[in-house]
């Protein structure tokens, strides 16, 4: 049987001016291009359910269509514009930065989007480290190398945490009053950590009792409407199912 090939949006070809402009378009529509399971695409994923943005996910063909993305790698999104310009938006977190623009979520100044940026960028080590410590890990390793973490590197990261959020009055957010991309960062990191924990591995020390500033962050992204809807969603367990698959969990 023929194999069937799955093509991708074509971006406008324009000079940044021009798509610069179509870029500040408030009715937007998204199309995701990531394999079915959480990983780089996640927070993608998350900031467009937040954003109540209009999305779909394109379907992965990737053998045909790796040499059509513009770093050979995914998550891309395609954005069309409220005048039908086609923008092509590539690499993480240069995805994630955009799109916490693009929906308020990335600060009302020049520091503030730093706040924002120093939160990501030290729950991004974490999330790295987990990433090369247990889902790396072989498995008969990762049960040791998970409770490493929690000892090791988590209590750090928590104790820093905690402080900055209590010194903005803990409210569940790290910058003003507000949930930005800091917030959603972190969350994201907090449920990764949970839901991957290693079957034998000790319990994460993060909790309500444990971490109260960190799990009411965590409590104030998770409850918002169209994002605790997306969580709740058909296509978000099969994700679940696909994550827990591929890193055999």
């Amino acid at each position: 049987m023929a194999t069937t090939h799955v093509s991708l949006p074509v971006p406008t070809k324009a000079d940044t001016t021009v798509l610069g402009q179509a870029a500040k378009s408030t009715d937007s529509t998204y199309k995701v291009l990531y394999f079915g399971l959480h990983g780089r695409g996640e927070l993608t994923r998350t900031l467009l359910a937040y954003g109540g943005a209009k999305w779909e996910e394109l379907p992965v063909d990737w053998a045909n269509q790796k040499e059509h993305t513009p770093f050979k790698c995914l998550p891309v999104v395609y954005e069309t514009t409220q005048d039908g310009t086609i923008l092509e938006l590539a690499e993480s977190q240069a995805i994630e930065r955009y799109l916490a623009n693009k929906f308020g979520l990335y600060g009302k100044n020049a520091y503030e989007t730093h706040k924002i940026e120093q939160i990501f960028s030290s729950a991004d080590g974490v999330a790295q480290a987990f990433s090369q410590k247990i889902i790396g890990a072989a498995q008969d390793k990762r049960v040791e190398e998970a409770n490493k973490l929690y000892v090791e590197v988590l209590p750090k990261f928590i104790g820093i945490h905690e402080a900055h959020l209590a010194k903005n009055g803990s409210n569940g957010h790290y910058v003003g009053n507000s949930t930005t991309l800091a917030d959603i960062k972190v969350a994201n990191l907090i449920d990764r950590l949970l839901f991957l924990r290693p079957k034998g591995a000790d319990e994460v020390p993060i909790s309500a009792e444990k971490t109260p500033n960190l799990w009411k962050v965590l409590e104030k992204v998770n409850s918002h409407p169209s994002l605790a809807a997306w969580k709740k969603s058909e296509r978000h367990h099969e994700l679940d199912a696909g994550t827990k698959s591929m890193f055999k969990f």
